[in-house]
């Protein structure tokens, strides 16, 4: 009876595919909207490109199969994955500064209180996901919280430490 499976399981693949390619698309639209820079717009979207490279490893090494609420919530993780990028890049880009060291600076002082309190929060309410004895709603724990705490490592560090060596 496996092989009755075989459609759908190539469904849930090639949906999850094209649900990644249109959402990392419509990312880097809306980067390079709020940056209004070409190179900013790139490495932002490199970061969050390596935050959804992280999160689908961390799928993998679990065993999950592509299922329903993997393929949802792989396109639901690019949406949470670009948050605190867009937000210290699109003030690095505003910054009357002309240095990138003062740039990054002013970007990390101004949202970073903000981007840390955003990550708490959110990662505290994927944490009560965990007690929950359904299945779709602990991986989906899994998936918030792996997501908000890579995410804010990327951005502070990553993202932080290219912008400051080959930032605009």
């Amino acid at each position: 009876m496996s092989w009755a499976w075989m459609p759908t399981e190539k469904a849930f693949v090639s949906s999850a595919i094209q649900g990644i390619i249109i959402s990392m698309l419509f990312s880097f639209a809306v980067l390079l909207i709020a940056t209004r820079n070409l190179i900013q717009a790139f490495v932002s979207f490199l970061c969050v490109t390596i935050i959804i490279i992280w999160v689908v490893a961390i799928m993998v090494l679990k065993g999950w199969e592509l299922g329903v609420s993997e393929s949802v919530a792989v396109v639901i993780v690019i949406g949470l994955s670009v948050d605190y990028v867009i937000h210290l890049s699109s003030d690095y880009m505003h910054s009357s500064h002309q240095s990138r060291h003062e740039k990054i600076q002013q970007a990390f002082a101004e949202m970073g209180v903000s981007i840390f309190s955003g990550s708490i929060s959110t990662i505290g309410a994927g944490a009560c996901l965990f007690m929950t004895s359904v299945l779709m709603l602990q991986k989906f724990a899994i998936l918030i919280t792996s997501t908000i705490a890579i995410s804010y490592l990327m951005s502070m560090l990553f993202f932080g430490a290219v912008c400051h060596l080959i930032g605009p």
